[in-house]
């Protein structure tokens, strides 16, 4: 079990080094304003949620055990979900959030 940590610390250092953690917080912060949004769609909202709910599900579609790659694929898959998300919501209120979040 401490191998998977060792592991998923290294895999964290490597996108804080490339910003791709950051840009994942931003766009998970953005993300949660808009699910919180009333404005926002269902079907988007239910859309997140599915993805959200197969990231912390047992299945994995590669295995954990793969040094870096078992848990590449759930950022992947994070990252994946949030960009189609936050692509499919009206982009006025998209754009007013990100106003409110100083991202723009």
């Amino acid at each position: 079990m401490e191998v998977r940590h060792v592991e998923a610390r290294r895999t964290v250092k490597i996108l804080v080094r490339i910003g791709a953690l950051r840009a994942l917080l931003r766009a998970a912060r953005l993300s949660w304003r808009l699910v919180r949004d009333p404005r926002t769609p269902l079907v988007h909202k239910l859309f997140l949620a599915a993805a959200v709910a197969l990231i912390v599900s047992p299945i994995n579609w590669l295995p954990s055990a793969i040094p870096i790659v078992g848990q590449m694929e759930d950022l992947a898959l994070l990252a994946l979900a949030l960009n189609v998300f936050l692509k499919r919501v009206p982009a006025g209120l998209r754009r007013e959030h990100e106003a409110a979040l100083g991202l723009v």
